[in-house]
């Protein structure tokens, strides 16, 4: 009896393994179709990526100007396009310096678009040399600043890092995103720039910001100096008296474009993501970034 007690134990013990080891195999069996699947998405995605990349550079040199569309708000759409076989991609193109750069503005310029998006709030001071101690190098906090140990102290990455900042909820980091980047060379595309950034140009006066909004129906201004031949005579003196700052601080057309190019498979979660850095000249975009997700 004692025998068959134990072969019996044996035979169960033995059933135990097959089916643990049974369930293991079939589970990695899943594991492994799961993974090639994702591998085949993510391929198809890829290839829709690449696609938008073609379509966005082959739109960009089609006629009409391409910068027309543009210059009324820093970005152009492609929007949603089925390329057939259930694949997608989408892309979106902005001008840098339609905004304000995080990294390279000054006080008095991060005072200035935080008093008009934030509509004069008190704490604009505070938010700015929280900001400004979050970017500087050094360890020393400014008299309304912050420099707790979390602070990067160096660049922002993105302006959705501004939320880590002291006094920077996610609902002021969002009305300040269309206002704010960090990208491009940190000059003001004032054919392109809204309101607030306008309003932190050096010998900006409130006529020379609604000549420069209203300009854009009708037309681009070449330079500086067209741009002072439009004004009165108070507002010219007031961007003469600094006019090479403005000069140094600003363009009449995007040094560089930044496109944000995406695609997906519909159905699934998955998609292929693409940032592109580009300069533009007549008739094509140049890419001389890619940063690929």
């Amino acid at each position: 009896m004692r025998r068959r007690g134990f072969a019996l134990l044996a035979v169960l013990w033995t059933l135990t393994a097959v089916t643990v080891l049974t369930a293991a195999a079939l589970a990695g069996a899943r594991l492994g179709s799961f993974t090639t699947r994702n591998r085949i998405l993510l391929t198809r995605a890829a290839w829709a990526r690449e696609a938008c990349v073609e379509i966005l550079l082959a739109r960009w040199a089609s006629p009409p100007d391409p910068l027309s569309a543009m210059r009324k708000g820093g970005t152009t759409r492609l929007d949603s396009v089925d390329l057939g076989r259930g694949t997608w991609c989408s892309a979106t193109l902005e001008d840098p310096s339609a905004k304000l750069n995080l990294n390279l503005a000054d006080r008095p310029a991060l005072i200035t678009v935080l008093q008009a998006v934030m509509r004069h709030s008190a704490a604009v001071d505070s938010l700015a040399d929280a900001l400004l101690d979050w970017r500087d190098p050094d360890a020393v906090p400014r008299p309304l600043g912050d420099e707790s140990s979390g602070n990067r102290n160096g660049p922002f990455a993105d302006v959705g890092e501004l939320r880590y900042v002291r006094g920077f909820t996610d609902s002021r980091v969002a009305r300040l995103a269309p206002f704010m980047t960090t990208r491009g060379t940190g000059v003001i595309n004032v054919n392109a720039a809204p309101q607030a950034v306008l309003g932190a140009l050096p010998g900006i006066t409130e006529e020379t910001v609604r000549l420069l909004i209203m300009q854009r129906g009708t037309g681009p201004l070449r330079d500086a100096d067209a741009l002072a031949e439009s004004l009165s005579p108070s507002a010219r003196a007031s961007l003469l008296a600094s006019y090479p700052e403005f000069v140094r601080a600003t363009v009449f057309a995007p040094p560089q474009l930044v496109g944000f190019v995406t695609g997906g498979v519909r159905g699934t979660p998955i998609t292929a993501r693409v940032t592109l850095t580009t300069v533009p000249f007549p008739g094509r975009l140049a890419v001389i970034r890619r940063e690929t997700e």
